[in-house]
């Protein structure tokens, strides 16, 4: 026996690390090892969509856009697109929004703690806001203040306060995500119902969320329109912002039912996913479906038709509830950076498996132990094909970055090989390269699309070509006055000029660089 007493002895580790409960230590370890693996390829590597190709550096000052916490939850990573200090923030906000989720909807199981954090990491959703990288770390800051804001609405008894400004902050970073919140707050009361709380109790509790809810969306156009009016800046008219008031309330309602079919789309067929993927989350759903028939008859719910009527409501406002961004982004379109919270209609899943469970463990079979593999089966399948459709989604990125930098060396290449030419020459990008010409790389491609913000063309887009150009070629790209875009654009040359590639698409015209990639 060694009874040595010289051993060194560490002291123990300061700070509230040893008060977390386990359920959230395990997602928050979970969600870091999973999602470090998961998106290791983005970190490692400088992916751009359209819009992050202009943005290498930036301060996010969007208050034009309704967002005006965003540059405050940027600073943390720099104004610069850093993949790997983003990434690290990212999946450190996520871990943590792993480990809050948890512990409101009162995972225990370790297995499906660490399927749920599993989940939260791999929805491809994720990769779509990874997508703008140099927004990432923000966003997923926002997500973990509204699931923040859930759990102190739910364990405190003055967290309302906390909790509404938590989710204004959030609104001001990205006002999709309240979603996150307003889902949590939904799966919440539906839990409770299930465990048999008092009606009126649960009653009570939903209507607190609700007044939360609406308070914080108050309270964050307030903010917005105070600061629109101190700085006099004017809100555009982006995801449906310039259309944000009551006289169009008859405009949001009839909003509601694109909101069902798009998240019934999501959910069981979505584009971004393989057929065989899209075969394994729809079995999913399925047994989901089993599982609440077998709740609601173990539980002998048909006993007490006020508590089933609620329940039935409550599910029927899951979609609604986590697609809510489709009914205030008026007549915009919805993207897939913005439904990350569909993710808690899988969390919810696993969650059901666990009551199943327990009722089953309660009642003395063995059929719980089925019950667990096929959740267990069904939820892995799920998280793989998020995985495999995530890197996917890098893997297009990657490619379609370097045939952009292809292109734009030869072009590059083209315009220094001009008579004439110095590096103080302006030069006029005209158009774009073609979609069917250039970018393109498989079919197959086209399925993580949606996830990447980009469509089927070079990142040589009307509004990013002369960046890739100056930022990442090294062409030295001279500001043009007004004097010299009128000279090309009046002189009727355009018109004579073929397209890229053509000889004769790349000139010098009275001192101009002249490119003319397509027809305008």
């Amino acid at each position: 026996m060694n009874d040595r007493t010289d051993a060194l002895q560490w002291p123990a580790l300061p700070g509230p690390w040893h008060r977390i409960t386990r359920p959230f230590r395990l997602a928050f370890l979970t969600a870091c090892l999973v999602g470090a693996i998961t998106h290791l390829y983005l970190f490692t590597n400088l992916l751009l969509n359209h819009d992050s190709a202009t943005q290498l550096y930036t301060n996010n000052d969007v208050l034009s856009s309704g967002r005006w916490a965003l540059e405050f939850l940027s600073v943390f990573s720099t104004y610069f697109e850093l993949p790997v200090v983003i990434g690290l923030i990212s999946v450190l906000a996520l871990a943590v929004t792993a480990g809050l989720t948890v512990r409101v909807m009162g995972l225990t199981h370790p297995v499906h703690i660490a399927l749920a954090a599993a989940l939260l990491v791999t929805f491809p959703s994720a990769a779509a806001i990874f997508s703008y990288l140099f927004t990432a770390d923000a966003y997923f800051l926002a997500l973990m203040c509204n699931a923040a804001a859930v759990y102190c609405a739910k364990f405190y008894r003055w967290g309302w306060v906390p909790a509404l400004a938590l989710m204004t902050v959030a609104c001001g970073t990205y006002q999709a995500f309240i979603c996150y919140a307003i889902g949590l707050f939904l799966f919440d009361c539906i839990l409770s119902l299930l465990d048999g709380q008092p009606i009126p109790r649960v009653a009570r509790r939903g209507a607190g969320y609700i007044l939360l809810c609406a308070g914080a969306l108050i309270l964050y156009y307030i903010v917005l329109n105070l600061l629109l009016a101190v700085t006099g800046t004017e809100l555009v008219d982006y995801q449906g912002l310039s259309g944000m008031s009551l006289e169009n309330l008859g405009l949001f309602l009839q909003q509601i039912p694109l909101a069902y079919l798009f998240f019934g789309k999501t959910i069981l067929l979505p584009e971004y996913l393989t057929g065989f993927f899209q075969l394994a989350q729809a079995a999913y759903v399925v047994f989901a479906g089993g599982l609440a028939l077998y709740l609601a008859i173990s539980r002998k719910l048909y006993r007490d038709p006020p508590r089933l009527l609620l329940l039935l409501v409550g599910l029927a406002l899951v979609p609604l509830a986590l697609n809510f961004v489709t009914v205030i982004s008026l007549g915009a379109e919805v993207h897939h950076l913005m439904i990350f919270s569909f993710v808690l209609l899988f969390l919810m899943i696993v969650k059901c498996a666990e009551l199943a469970e327990a009722e089953g463990v309660r009642k003395g079979g063995k059929g719980w132990q089925g019950i667990f593999l096929i959740n267990l089966a069904l939820c892995s399948l799920v998280i793989w094909g998020g995985f495999c459709t995530t890197n996917t989604a890098y893997l297009r990125m990657d490619i379609k970055y370097e045939n952009t930098i292809a292109a734009a060396n030869r072009i590059a290449a083209r315009i220094e090989s001009l008579e004439g030419y110095t590096p103080d020459t302006p030069v006029a990008l005209v158009g774009y390269l073609p979609w069917d010409r250039y970018g393109k790389t498989v079919p197959a491609f086209s399925d993580p699309e949606p996830l990447t913000g980009t469509d089927d063309t070079s990142l040589l887009s009307y509004y990013s070509a002369r960046s890739i150009l100056e930022t990442y070629i090294g062409l030295h790209m001279p500001p043009m006055t007004d004097e010299q875009w009128n000279a090309v654009y009046n002189s009727g040359i355009l018109d004579e000029m073929p397209c890229w590639p053509e000889a004769g698409s790349v000139i010098l015209h009275e001192g101009v660089a002249v490119v003319k990639l397509n027809q305008v």
